[in-house]
């Protein structure tokens, strides 16, 4: 086992060296342990405060007192189910937040009508073409995207794999007559559509492309879609994993609206033309 490994799970540092020096160890004084894993001696007994609530670790009755690794495979079973615990609160309370923000924004002059949608895991089969079909056939004469900076290249597994999906169906907008402008930080998206532009054969499709579709790229720190300068998608971001989306919330309400076509104007101007 490595300081890699453990720090996944939520151990720093000077936790890890003294929990693996303890592993390799029936049991050991705090000052001897200080020396052995190098975890300067004002630091030691905060560590293994630390890791004794982590339950990883237990104090022997015995005097000077010593310390010991509680057995592994029970102690990180009780560890998983903890933080299995905890996330599953921090998501029911992060539910019960939207709802409250929700409802605030059904009162006085905020948005009147709020929808949120949250992903599963993994999209499976046909699932993600059937959510971008299901959104983007509503969509009558104009779509302005801006694509948050986390989504360049190999951030996002999610994101990357799903590129082609959006590609086409951006493209599908295009042969509709439906005005395309994207704001993009440089991901995998723009090989993406180049590819699927390049490969098309139909002269007045491309010339459609040329009219209706224009790509900027901007890094940038904003996320959001206006559809038909009425509908604004805004992404839920998983706090635990700040590169994944939990789903997407739909306010309908045109002068909400109006306020991000504002930002999206304001950051247009300072894109570079990709396509």
């Amino acid at each position: 086992m490595d300081e890699k490994l453990l720090a996944k799970i939520g151990l720093n540092k000077y936790e890890s060296s003294v929990y693996l020096t303890l592993l390799k160890q029936d049991s050991m004084e705090a000052s001897k342990l200080s020396n052995a894993s190098k975890v300067p001696i004002g630091k030691i007994y905060e560590v293994l405060k630390a890791l004794k609530n982590y339950e990883l670790v237990e104090i022997l009755p015995s005097r000077p007192q010593r310390y010991q690794v509680v057995d592994p495979e029970r102690a990180f079973k009780l560890m998983y189910k903890r933080k299995e615990e905890e996330t599953l609160n921090k998501l029911k309370m992060l539910k019960e937040t939207f709802d409250e923000i929700e409802r605030e924004l059904c009162n006085d002059n905020s948005p009147k009508n709020v929808e949120t949608v949250f992903w599963p895991d993994r999209f499976r089969n046909n699932e993600l073409n059937e959510m971008v079909t299901s959104t983007f056939e509503k969509i009558d004469h104009e779509i302005c995207v801006v694509i948050h900076g986390k989504y360049r290249p190999g951030r996002s597994e999610l994101y990357d794999s799903s590129v082609s999906t959006f590609s086409k169906a951006y493209l599908s907008l295009v042969q509709r007559g439906v005005k395309v402008k994207i704001l993009d930080p440089g991901s995998q998206f723009l090989p993406s559509l180049k590819e699927l532009i390049d490969s098309i054969e139909d002269l007045s499709f491309k010339r459609n492309i040329k009219d209706l579709m224009e790509v900027r790229i901007l890094e940038n720190e904003y996320n959001f879609v206006i559809i038909d300068s009425r509908i604004t998608l805004l992404d839920i971001e998983d706090q635990f994993n700040m590169g994944r989306n939990l789903g997407m919330t739909r306010i309908y309400d045109e002068s909400y609206a109006k306020r991000f076509k504002a930002k999206f104007d304001e950051l247009w101007t300072k894109g570079e033309l990709f396509l």
